[in-house]
């Protein structure tokens, strides 16, 4: 049943973040037409103590990111999840880049994991003399466990008199089947019925 079908509270949290990439080989944002960038190469400088007033900056080896993430139900704090990193600036190149220090919140405002990590990007860019040629999309990559959960998304079985199971591919025949199949199991181990299909999507127990 697992397989076809979910608990309509365990569903995915999406999560997401504004970064900066780091130790990338000049092909970071132009700060002239990424000025955010800058902004935030300060704000972090400044955060860890580093006066920044006076000059500007010329880092061609910084990318400003959104960071996205799909944090899984059930998932306990201290657990890893994969991150995924797109370049938000004029940056050609995120390859070789590592993710700094990035908090990642949730729809409701709160910080649920924070994600930092080496930047795993698929595609490339290769320039000579004549022609430029990029293969895939190098301005976005992702970092393999590179979240750790801060903050579990609580979920309280014991407040809900009625579980919902929906089907992930909508079908009544399926419905009913799953249904009977939780009613033979409970009937011949309880002595009752506790499953009755709702519709094509859903089944309450």
């Amino acid at each position: 049943i697992k397989d076809i079908a979910q608990l309509q509270s365990s569903r995915d949290n999406q999560l997401v973040g504004y970064g900066l990439v780091i130790g990338l080989a000049g092909s970071g944002d132009s700060l002239r037409n990424s000025p955010f960038t800058e902004q935030s190469i300060r704000a972090m400088l400044e955060n860890l103590g580093i006066a920044t007033e006076g000059g500007s900056a010329r880092a061609k080896n910084v990318a400003a990111v959104i960071v996205t993430a799909n944090m899984p139900p059930y998932v306990q704090s201290g657990a890893r999840i994969d991150i995924d990193v797109s370049s938000m600036g004029d940056a050609t190149s995120l390859s070789g880049g590592t993710l700094i220090m990035t908090p990642l919140k949730a729809a409701d405002g709160e910080i649920y994991a924070v994600g930092q990590g080496s930047v795993i990007v698929s595609g490339f860019t290769a320039q000579g003399q004549a022609e430029q040629l990029t293969q895939g999309v190098p301005t976005s990559g992702r970092v393999p466990n590179g979240a750790i959960v801060e903050r579990a998304v609580q979920a309280e079985f014991d407040d809900q008199a009625v579980l919902t199971l929906q089907l992930r591919n909508p079908d009544f025949s399926t419905a009913i089947r799953i249904a009977d199949a939780i009613n033979d199991y409970t009937g011949q181990r309880f002595g009752m019925r506790v499953a009755a299909e709702r519709d094509s999507r859903t089944v309450q127990i």
